[in-house]
């Protein structure tokens, strides 16, 4: 059997996602949940976490003191003069006009609000709407539960302030780094700290903590596997295992896939190194090499298997993929 702190190789194996990566999908190919639990989930944590709620605390002074811009707009006057005479402008309206005299055109300026920070503040507020939602959306009935009604609560509440008449208009678009950067070092930072703090939490919600409470037993028995191979291929390669990435549903790194598995049993499950599936037994009272052999091959759709019942698995595996590849090159 292997012997692992789950917690540690969890943290260890959530420390190797490559990053930034997609909150949902990555977190569902890591911990064996479908996504619209794990969107549920990671809805809670972001709507009833510290950040949102000191975002909303601090709406009604952020929206006394949001940044604008200067600009400036060709205005049609009669009769008036609201700022500079642009007259190339002006004798060409004159033109069109029967030569009004008392027409002009000036250069108006005006404050705007569509601009970086502004746009940070209201994709902070978005994710945390969103968040709310999505911890809501999918529960029949009344919610019973205090911390939903709380994450309803705080979602309405951000969609309320965005539809305030100073945020309305802002352009809804994601957060660049440049505009992060921008609002994070100017002067008006201060305000807009609130707002940051939701957008780094957004990119990663849950802490590898809460997210290793979602993993069942026969998961986190895998990720002892993968990263026992993970350990044994950069001691014997001497090179780094990239960082994992998800796609389909799937942590790929280097040679490495990682299956999570469904809870129901169906479809591909354990760690895939090149042709080789290698699989803890899906039942943990199996305990016999003969029935756990029989187990992971029943479930390896025809692939060639392993079962890793103890560490000296892991090396027997890594030497038989090794065969493997060997053997398909000499095809």
């Amino acid at each position: 059997m292997l012997v692992a702190n789950d917690g540690e190789v969890f943290a260890r194996l959530h420390g190797r996602l490559a990053r930034p990566f997609e909150v949902i999908g990555t977190l569902s190919a890591l911990v064996g949940q479908p996504p619209t639990a794990v969107a549920q989930g990671v809805g809670v944590a972001m709507a009833t976490s510290l950040e949102a709620q000191r975002l909303l605390e601090s709406m009604p002074t952020t929206v006394r003191s949001l940044a604008t811009s200067l600009q400036t707009h060709n205005a049609r006057c009669i009769g008036e003069l609201r700022g500079p005479v642009l007259w190339s402008e002006t004798m060409s309206a004159r033109a069109s006009s029967f030569g009004d005299r008392d027409l002009f055109i000036c250069s108006t300026p005006s404050r705007a609000y569509d601009i970086d920070e502004n746009r940070i503040l209201v994709a902070a507020l978005r994710t945390v709407r969103d968040a709310g939602r999505a911890a809501t959306d999918g529960v029949a009935g009344p919610l019973e539960d205090p911390v939903l009604r709380l994450a309803r609560r705080v979602g309405g509440e951000a969609a309320h302030w965005m539809d305030h008449p100073s945020l309305a208009p802002i352009t809804q678009v994601r957060p660049n780094p440049r505009a992060v950067r921008r609002t994070r070092s100017g002067k008006n930072r201060r305000t807009y700290e609130p707002a940051l703090a939701v957008i780094d939490r957004a990119g990663e919600p849950i802490s590898a903590e809460e997210a290793a409470r979602w993993c069942r037993p026969v998961v986190r028995a895998r990720h002892r596997v993968i990263m026992g191979l993970v350990d044994r291929l950069e001691k014997a390669a001497r090179r780094h295992v990239p960082d994992f990435r998800a796609e389909h549903g799937v942590l790929l790194a280097g040679p490495l896939q990682f299956h999570a598995g469904r809870s129901d049993g169906a479809g591909l499950a354990g760690v895939m190194l090149g042709p080789l599936l290698i699989d803890v037994p899906s039942d943990p009272s199996i305990t016999s090499r003969d029935e756990a052999e029989a187990d992971v091959a029943r479930r390896s759709e025809g692939r060639p298997s392993l079962a890793v019942l103890e560490e000296a698995d892991l090396d027997r595996a890594l030497a038989m993929a090794v065969q493997l590849a060997g053997s398909a090159r000499l095809a």
